[in-house]
């Protein structure tokens, strides 16, 4: 095989290949709000926009340090009930449907990161009326669900982020803890199995996406890697 037909092999695998980019935050980074809030069918972001969090960007636990990022956290779910699973001694684990978005954006306001979540799951123990004070809402890619990440920044390759969107597989996940509502730690149900008051929890996230370049710049690697084997000959 020549230079210009390895060249070319190694910049048309780009389109196939690509490393994750990891993506978190920890629990209570705001020391002024909680993470999350809901009512009912609706579970959305409860942080303060002037307190903005830190956003880590790593590098599919590469060598490189995590980026960090100053960032506004916003989010948008639907839940509803799917079912409800006795764990012994009176405990419950309630499931539910979850499709929404959420987002990070920077100081100006301008998109940095986004997600969809489209048949996704929220889990929590409870009693057979209530949650406790613990939970967890995730999604991945997978048969009837999806998670799609939309990078709005520039290129960085070294963290495997290309401005687009994601590819499969890519997941999300946020805990739930410190989960309460008004009275006291945990939240009751209504009939309908969701929450009957408003609650409030901290959280954490951790997720993974797979972005490739965009074909515009595969097409100017393949003219560099062009010019780069004619000046071999």
């Amino acid at each position: 095989m020549n230079h210009l037909t390895m060249t070319l092999a190694a910049v048309a695998g780009l389109a196939t290949a690509a490393n994750a980019t990891l993506f978190s935050f920890a629990s209570d980074v705001d020391h002024t709000s909680f993470t999350f809030a809901g009512m009912g069918g609706l579970v959305a972001d409860a942080m303060d926009p002037s307190e903005p969090l830190t956003l880590l960007i790593d590098d599919t636990n590469g060598p490189g340090a995590p980026i960090a990022l100053s960032v506004e956290f916003n989010a948008g779910f639907e839940i509803a009930h799917l079912g409800s699973i006795p764990s012994g001694g009176g405990n419950f684990v309630h499931a539910y449907s979850l499709d929404g978005f959420f987002e990070f954006r920077d100081g100006s306001g301008a998109l940095v990161l986004s997600a969809v979540v489209e048949g996704g799951s929220l889990t929590a123990l409870g009693s057979a009326t209530s949650w406790y004070s613990s939970g967890a809402l995730f999604g991945a890619d997978g048969a009837g669900s999806s998670v799609t990440y939309t990078w709005h920044g520039a290129n960085i390759p070294d963290y495997g982020l290309f401005t687009g969107n994601s590819i499969d597989p890519d997941d999300a996940a946020f805990t739930l803890t410190f989960l309460q509502s008004d009275p006291g730690m945990g939240v009751a149900l209504g009939q309908d199995m969701l929450p009957a008051m408003h609650w409030v929890s901290e959280g954490s996230y951790s997720g993974s996406a797979f972005f490739i370049p965009a074909p515009g710049s595969l097409a100017l690697l393949g003219f560099a890697a062009i010019g780069a084997a004619r000046r071999r000959r």
